[in-house]
């Protein structure tokens, strides 16, 4: 397999297509190398159909999991390549360290003790533990530039409880956003959402700590009304989660997507309505402002300076939900004037 993948090395440099300096050692050394190697061969690689060849004949290889004649697939000398890559570079973090130790000698007058100071490499029993354990989830080539941040960022107790789910952390971003959160948080909310779990640390993890505020009956609920959405709605502070607590579920239907990025002003002036009315105020400003509708009501002066007039507007109305919805919907449009002109002078 090596003698194959230095073949494949050697294709390429001919061709142009990698530096004719880089050698084996290097690849398997530096994770941009490495990173830059692989893509080379994901795009180039009818250059080497001749050198990578099917184990049961065939065309080129196309699929990453078919064997080969070396008797792995492609996926598997990857996975091989990343995991070797990535030892090396933990190995090379270890620090030196001095020490004093007695040394016994064999000489020509019997055994002879010597005390002498020699220097090792730093053994700390928790981060070798850590590496060991993240090592198991390194496997593609994707993950090489997130190396550091994975072993400087994450600890052993956040690795364990992450498991193989550390796959989902594909940006540093990401990485960072996790660990934030202690290894208690991380296994209740694992607990809460199973399987949703990679798709939170893929998405939003910062969702996680909107999670762990919530009993799991109100993480479905909200799951089903929100769909993907609802990461977006658990990543919110403590404070808007305050402001929720006091809905009903049908009310919360009603708010649907509008309760991931409302300002807690505005959904608190919102809630002196009845539930009928709060679904005519939220269908007439969608239908007014429609994409923009985000932006405004994220805006918490929005409250005071534009809906409150509305919602005491609609308090006094007596008129029947459906006639009530079309007029009101008209009232929204009108004063798109207006709000773009407070938009204009607002300071976020």
């Amino acid at each position: 397999m090596i003698d194959g993948l230095k073949k494949v090395l050697a294709a390429f440099q001919q061709a142009k297509a990698v530096d004719g300096a880089i050698s084996y050692q290097q690849i398997i050394s530096d994770p941009q190398t490495l990173e830059g190697f692989i893509r080379t061969f994901q795009a180039r690689r009818d250059l080497v159909d001749d050198i990578v060849r099917a184990r049961d004949g065939g065309g080129p290889v196309r699929d990453d999991t078919v064997p080969l004649v070396c008797g792995v697939s492609l996926a598997q000398i990857q996975q091989l390549l990343v995991r070797t890559c990535a030892k090396k570079i933990f190995e090379a973090d270890k620090p030196m360290e001095t020490i004093t130790e007695t040394i016994t000698k064999t000489s020509m007058f019997g055994l002879i003790k010597k005390t002498e100071q020699v220097e090792r490499l730093s053994v700390d029993p928790v981060e070798e533990r850590k590496v060991r354990e993240l090592t198991r989830y390194i496997a593609f080539g994707w993950q090489l530039p997130l190396l550091d941040a994975y072993r400087s960022m994450l600890s052993y107790p956040q690795i364990m409880e992450i498991g193989e789910d550390i796959v989902a952390l594909q940006s540093i971003d990401n990485i960072e956003a996790v660990s934030r959160f202690d290894p208690g948080q991380l296994k209740k909310v694992k607990a809460a959402v199973g399987a949703d779990f990679g798709a939170i640390l893929a998405d939003r993890p910062q969702a996680i700590n909107g999670i762990s505020v919530w009993n799991r009956d109100m993480y479905e609920f909200y799951r089903k009304t929100l769909g993907d959405k609802s990461w977006a709605f658990f990543a919110r502070d403590a404070a808007f989660f305050n402001v929720c607590a006091a809905l009903d579920k049908s009310v919360i239907k009603i708010f649907g997507d509008v309760l991931c990025y409302i300002a807690a002003d505005n959904l608190a002036e919102i809630q002196r309505l009845n539930i009928d009315k709060v679904e005519v105020l939220i269908a007439a400003l969608k239908s007014a402002f429609g994409a923009r509708l985000p932006h405004i009501l994220s805006v918490p002066s929005f409250a005071k300076d534009i809906l409150r007039k509305q919602v005491d507007s609609l308090l006094h109305m007596n008129q029947e939900k459906d006639k009530l919805m079309t007029s009101f919907a008209l009232t929204c449009k009108a004063m798109t004037p207006q709000v773009d002109e407070w938009l204009a002078t607002v300071k976020r």
